[in-house]
């Protein structure tokens, strides 16, 4: 169908069918012709395209409110499109309508159905970009035709593989191979073998596949390292000079006791006033990356730097990330400073955003910190103490004014000779709070001083209509009502008697706390925040749901985030007063492409890491094969239970058809398998205990046995 579309839309007025199949290099004896009139009616059943008197065709026009551009995901055997557009927020996708249509590809859609409370139905029009797709599976020969059986379930169909494309591979190898073609639903899609991949013997770390799977940047070129080596050169005493000289404060550092790029720094004072004027350093990244250099270029395409298990994929190169860039102790280094000033109760009073020079006088890591307040005994604890005190003070003052209070935690590893041997879960610590904290507390002054910078610049172009100067925000949309009405009606299932009261990002902190003491508080926790929806980079400031803020952007983090080193330069820039109408202008539509590209690049990253997370899961689970682990229930499926392995923290799938006492159906609206004869329930968050049966590396699956 795509083919037809193409053809109408590249035609000058009505195509009669005879020239259209001439188009398409289709002969009218052949079954092919006969498929193309079976084509046709369908796309006018649709209203794609109309048929005209004596066999004409022509594609009809949209307008641009009833078609929708999108990224098509594939998520569980469902594909969808997020749109994010006021209600219509995701767009699910039958296989029947995806035409021929991938996971990553961006395509044109049409929306089919959409009821009040139920969810939109849409179809596939066209593809108008596709992903540069790697799909790795079987060979296998049947017939003397050849095909590979993908072993990602994104990809729904088998791949022909012609024979001049086999490249040596044989039937029940495992190869890896790339997309060809897919113009007609009708007949399998084509790829082409680019490696043989060998069996191993034993599970072994392949990291490797992860980048190439989500087709992760690699090296730098040389004409940026050559950039970069050129950028690092020490700074001349003259910058120094005009910068706030900060050398002899106390200024400390506090991240992982791993982490290597230190892009921020802490001070504090007590005022004679009682106030805290608290400093927050980051590294002056800006500084040394100018915009449209070749260093610039490769920050803005990678976006962020990427955390994999094994490795560090870095946004920019290591002689700047890792060493000038970085805020090591008692080397000096050029920062950005924002001091807040705030009153005992976390007030704040004023603040004030500098060029700085600083030298850092500790390096802490979260473990130390975390032992002297619980001690209060060592090294700069009083200042540590100090910290502390006032990060508690803003973090109560945050949920007290709409902040929610999510619980969350996340799975470390311990690596040896590049295989996991141990699952670590790391959560949330005084130490880690408390950066937390004043990270958000610079975050927030930041995006409020833009608008100071807008309402009186120095040079006021912009001063007729009161808009704001460009940025980049960090915004946090309110969550799908419909998505959060379903889980309140589970939630019901737990606690009748406790009920959400309003829809404010407040009453469900409120909400939240009533489950406090509750053995169901981790699954409350975890299905309210997927039903929120995902923070993201916009030019437009809608303001931050979960955590409160009517404005936010992200300024702490310019070595690993390409959004932080844009606000500092656009900062830097407005506080010059030398703004154009005409530079105002790029920058309006400039911050727009910026803000789609990173918070595409963000989701990107944060997908490859959550798949090398569960291939180091995998991994650790297959030397457990035949053991029996207690877990919990962490998601219900039409066709079995999610079950979170205690002790190695990883998720198995329990197939319903493995559930033998009885025969289950699936509850939608309640989240549960419900046995037929016995009425025997599974839910989320209940117990259960099961064996590990089978790993599959590869697919990153393992599969599960219940054990009654």
């Amino acid at each position: 169908m795509e083919k037809i579309i193409n053809a109408l839309r590249d035609a000058v007025g009505p195509v009669q069918l005879f020239d259209l199949s001439k188009i398409l290099h289709i002969k009218s004896d052949s079954l092919d012709y006969q498929k193309l009139k079976s084509e046709l009616r369908e796309l006018s059943m649709l209203k794609i395209i109309e048929r005209l008197s004596r066999r004409k065709y022509v594609l009809k026009e949209y307008d641009d409110s009833s078609l929708y551009k999108g990224v098509l995901k594939i998520r569980d055997d469902r594909a969808y499109v997020e749109l994010n557009i006021n209600e219509l927020k995701k767009v699910y996708i039958k296989k029947k309508h995806l035409q021929t249509a991938f996971e990553g590809d961006t395509v044109q859609l049409k929306i089919l159905e959409m009821r009040r409370g139920s969810k939109a139905h849409g179809e596939v029009i066209s593809i108008l970009n596709r992903s540069p797709h790697i799909i790795r599976g079987i060979i296998e020969n049947d017939n003397n035709v050849t095909y590979l059986l993908p072993d990602d379930d994104k990809y729904y169909v088998d791949f022909l593989i012609p024979k001049n494309k086999l490249n040596g591979a044989k039937h029940g190898e495992r190869v890896k191979a790339s997309f060809v073609s897919w113009d007609d639903r009708m007949k399998s899609p084509v790829a082409e073998v680019i490696e043989i991949l060998k069996r191993k013997p034993i599970p072994t770390a392949d990291f490797d596949s992860i980048v190439e799977e989500f087709y992760l940047p690699g090296d730098f070129k040389p004409n940026v390292i050559a950039e970069a080596e050129e950028a690092a050169k020490p700074v001349s005493k003259e910058i120094i000079n005009n910068r706030l000289d900060l050398r002899k404060e106390l200024i400390i550092t506090i991240d992982p006791v791993d982490a290597k790029d230190f892009d921020d720094a802490l001070s504090l004072k007590i005022l004679q006033n009682g106030n805290y004027e608290l400093g927050v350093h980051i590294a002056d990244v800006s500084h040394y990356i100018k915009e449209n250099t070749n260093i610039d270029d490769e920050a803005r395409w990678r976006g962020n730097s990427i955390y994999l298990v094994d490795r560090v994929i870095p946004m920019l190169p290591e002689n700047l990330s890792n060493n000038i860039c970085s805020l090591q102790p008692n080397k000096v280094r050029l920062a950005y400073t924002v001091f807040m000033e705030y009153s005992p109760l976390g007030i704040l009073k004023k603040y004030d955003i500098r060029e700085s020079v600083i030298k850092s006088k500790k390096r802490f890591n979260y473990d130390e910190v975390d032992k002297i307040l619980i001690t209060g005994e060592g090294i700069h604890s009083d200042l540590l103490l100090s910290l502390n005190k006032l990060a508690q003070t803003l973090r109560t003052k945050r949920y007290s004014s709409g902040g929610i209070d999510f619980e969350t935690s996340e799975v470390k590893f311990q690596i040896e000779n590049g295989i996991p041997e141990k699952a670590i879960i790391k959560r949330s610590s005084p130490a880690t709070i408390l950066v937390e904290e004043c990270m958000l507390a610079a975050n927030q002054a930041v995006a409020k001083h833009l608008k100071v910078l807008s309402k009186n610049p120095p040079e006021s172009p912009i001063k007729k209509g009161g808009k704001l100067l460009p940025f980049i925000y960090r915004v946090h949309d309110d969550p799908v009502q419909q998505k959060l009405s379903e889980v309140l009606e589970f939630l019901k299932t737990l606690h009748p008697s406790i009920t959400l009261k309003g829809k404010k990002s407040s009453d469900i902190n409120k909400f939240l706390e009533k489950f406090d003491d509750l053995p169901e508080k981790p699954v409350v926790h975890q299905m309210l925040l997927r039903a929120m929806a995902k923070a993201v980079y916009s030019e437009k400031n809608i303001g931050h749901y979960g955590l409160g803020f009517s404005d936010y952007s992200h300024f702490t983090s310019p070595i690993r985030r390409y959004p932080d080193l844009q606000v500092h330069r656009l900062l830097k820039e407005y506080s010059d007063g030398k703004i154009k109408i005409e530079r105002i202008k790029y920058l309006e539509s400039e911050m727009k492409i910026v803000s789609e590209h990173c918070s595409d690049r963000e989701r990107i990253a944060v997908e490859a890491e959550r798949a090398s997370v569960k291939l180091a899961q995998t991994i650790l689970a297959s030397n457990f094969l035949g053991k029996e682990f207690d877990g919990t229930i962490s998601g219900v499926i039409s066709f079995g239970l999610f079950i979170l392995l205690d002790d190695i923290y990883a998720e198995g799938l329990l197939h319903i058809r493995d559930l033998h006492d009885d025969f289950y159906y699936f509850e939608e609206r309640n989240y549960r398998l419900v046995g037929r004869r016995y009425k025997r329930t599974f839910s989320i968050g209940k117990r259960i205990r099961v064996k590990i049966t089978h790993v599959n590396t590869d697919d990153r699956k393992i599969d599960l046995a219940y054990i009654n």
